[in-house]
């Protein structure tokens, strides 16, 4: 049972402390964040707690941390920069642990200025990160609490320096693995070779805190490196200069195919002042690495001027040599995809000749032949009437059926051999493509008012180019027109095609009695519209202001559907 206590055995209530107690201290040492706040508040406190004239820590990182507080005397500040001397050597050589238990605490009395040096490594678990060195003033001990005192903080404060370092390298290596798939995106999202070396040059500069950067090609046949892109200061003077291949850092690394880093590039026997001389650049720090396709040269990313004090490091090194590695497959894709491209682009320029070859031929050579056999038919048949020969105008009539069938698989045949870029760009790029090429054949004014472009099935798109350029031909050989209008418009969704023209124009109910001449090319339109379910209206007047004809095809917007398609 618990012993109970007498009034006279409570402990009395004590005013609550105005400065902050040695467990509020600690506390905010563990739940800080940045690594050089919490070393000088650990350092502040320690010296605060002993009673210390000065102090300095020293924790050995991936880059030394040194900081020092209060006022050193001479023989004192001398002996500790020799503990952190030896401390950081033995820490690059080796792993350096102590025994589990009481961490070391040193004291070393100074007879001259009868100063107390005390010192205490600092330790993750029980390998050595670090040291704490005091200053206590003369005639001063330590006292056997107050040098566990010592240990312990020590120790935590390690323990918390190595925990903050190793976040910080996690904050990296994320941070890292995030501009890693940056740099890829944007690598790999363009085809243009001139932007995609720029990003390159940008994202160089900005990873590995460079003040410039340059990508240089291998111009093989000068046995020289071309300046293709630069990025910083005096970036457009850099640009376009060359140097041969056997000079410089850069050159160097062109013709080994390995990575250079040279924090004191001027003191390199391999570096060459001619870019600096003809820019006014200074060249202080240089990190270059080469650019490889398929193991071979082809270039050197080179980044100059480093921020930081300690210069450029391996890290930089690797971090450059991904970027050039994912620049190299990029401008090999890029170049690959230029030449398809422009291979692609030259057998549809092929194409489009021959295109417009055969349709040329067969709209004047073909289709005005029928028209004029037909035409003569027609003038035999008058006379045949006249002479009352049964057999003859049998024969005539015969020849006509053969006529009209000629000219239908004619047209038929105009319709099939519609042009590659149709498929290949849409019907936009189509008609924008046919529209001028006609411009400069044509005797009329061509106006053409396109939409965006739109997907639509090869079969739409097709059937909307045959009745336009139907149209348009009919507007060229029988509308004498002065203007010709040609516009495609997305209204209430639905796509309307129209041709407009100022010609003379002409009377739609005699012509659909006519089933010659022109009268089959508005039979052939009418077809092609339904085919593709589309509403064909012909409009046309031969007296002014309204004189001249219209044409319209309309039908679903792209995305809609018609109850008979649904069905």
């Amino acid at each position: 049972m618990a012993e109970q206590l007498s009034p006279r055995q409570l402990p009395s209530a004590s005013p609550p402390p105005e400065k902050p107690s040695l467990i509020d201290d600690i506390f905010e040492l563990a739940a800080a964040d940045n690594l050089e706040a919490m070393l000088n508040q650990a350092l502040r406190m320690t010296t605060k707690i002993l009673n210390a004239e000065a102090g300095s820590i020293f924790f050995h990182a991936r880059q030394p941390h040194r900081l020092q507080v209060g006022a050193f005397r001479k023989e004192a500040l001398a002996q500790i920069q020799r503990w952190e001397y030896t401390i950081g050597q033995r820490l690059l050589e080796n792993n350096w642990q102590v025994p589990s238990g009481k961490p070391p605490v040193s004291v070393m009395p100074l007879k001259k200025s009868m100063l107390t040096l005390v010192s205490a490594p600092l330790l993750q678990n029980t390998r050595v990160v670090g040291l704490m060195s005091l200053v206590l003033p003369p005639g001063t001990s330590l006292p056997d609490n107050q040098r566990i005192l010592l240990a312990k903080i020590s120790k935590g404060v390690g323990q918390i320096a190595a925990l903050l370092t190793e976040l910080h390298l996690a904050h990296h290596s994320l941070n890292r693995i995030g501009l890693f798939f940056d740099v890829g995106q944007a690598l790999v999202t363009t085809f243009d070779v001139s932007k995609l070396l720029l990003d390159t040059m940008e994202l160089a500069t900005r990873l590995v805190d460079a003040g410039a950067a340059s990508i240089m090609l291998v111009d093989e046949e000068q046995r020289e490196l071309v300046f293709r892109v630069s990025h910083g200061a005096r970036a457009e003077m850099v640009r376009q200069q060359r140097i041969p291949i056997n000079e410089g850092i850069a050159g160097w690394v062109a013709r080994h195919g390995r990575p250079v880093i040279a924090n004191n590039a001027r003191s390199d026997s391999r570096f060459s002042q001619r870019v600096d001389v003809r820019t006014g650049f200074l060249t202080q720090s240089i990190a270059a690495v080469p650019l490889k396709i398929r193991g071979q040269v082809i270039g050197v990313l080179e980044v100059l001027n480093k921020y930081s004090d300690n210069g450029f490091s391996q890290d930089d090194v690797q971090l450059m040599s991904f970027i050039a590695s994912q620049a190299a497959i990029a401008m090999d894709n890029a170049r690959l995809y230029n030449q398809l491209k422009d291979e692609r682009d030259r057998m549809i320029n092929a194409q489009e000749n021959v295109y417009r070859k055969v349709t040329g031929n067969l709209h004047d050579g073909t289709l005005q032949y029928l028209s004029a056999i037909s035409l003569s038919l027609d003038h035999l048949s008058v006379l045949c009437a006249k002479t009352n020969s049964d057999v003859l105008q049998h024969q005539i009539s015969a020849l006509h059926n053969l006529v009209d069938q000629a000219t239908k698989n004619t047209r038929s045949l105009l319709f099939e051999l519609r042009p590659p870029i149709l498929e290949s760009h849409g019907l936009v790029a189509a008609l924008e493509s046919y529209i001028d090429q006609l411009r400069n054949i044509s005797a009329f004014n061509l106006h053409f008012s396109p939409v965006p472009p739109v997907e639509l099935s090869p079969k739409v798109a097709a059937g909307i180019f045959a009745v336009v350029q139907e149209a348009i031909n009919n507007a060229t050989r029988h509308a004498n027109a002065n203007n010709v209008w040609v516009t495609l418009q997305i209204e209430n969704e639905r796509l309307s095609a129209t041709v407009k023209d100022d010609g003379q124009g002409f009377e739609p109910a005699a012509l659909e009695k006519n089933e010659r001449s022109t009268a089959l090319g508005l039979k052939h339109m009418r077809e092609q519209a339904a085919l593709i379910n589309a509403d064909l209206r012909i409009e046309s007047s031969t007296q002014p202001p309204q004189r001249g004809t219209t044409i319209s095809l309309t039908l679903n917007a792209p995305g809609q559907t018609t109850t008979q398609e649904q069905k």
